[in-house]
């Protein structure tokens, strides 16, 4: 099944991200970092996805 997360400027196909997984958990998004072992490393959460991607890299600096 092919999963894509559409927005008015930008489509990205989830199954092409290599070492992010997108997952909805209790009405939320979240976006966890994922290692070459498929360890998750870290999460950013959110109302949508681009929130929780811009969660997860403020998480990072």
């Amino acid at each position: 099944m092919e999963q894509k997360i559409e927005n008015k400027d930008l489509i990205i196909n989830v199954e092409k991200l290599k070492h992010l997984k997108i997952e909805e958990c209790q009405n939320e998004i979240v976006v966890c970092l994922i290692d070459q072992e498929g360890y998750q490393i870290m999460k950013g959460y959110g109302s949508n996805v681009i929130e929780a991607i811009n969660d997860l890299h403020s998480n990072m600096l």
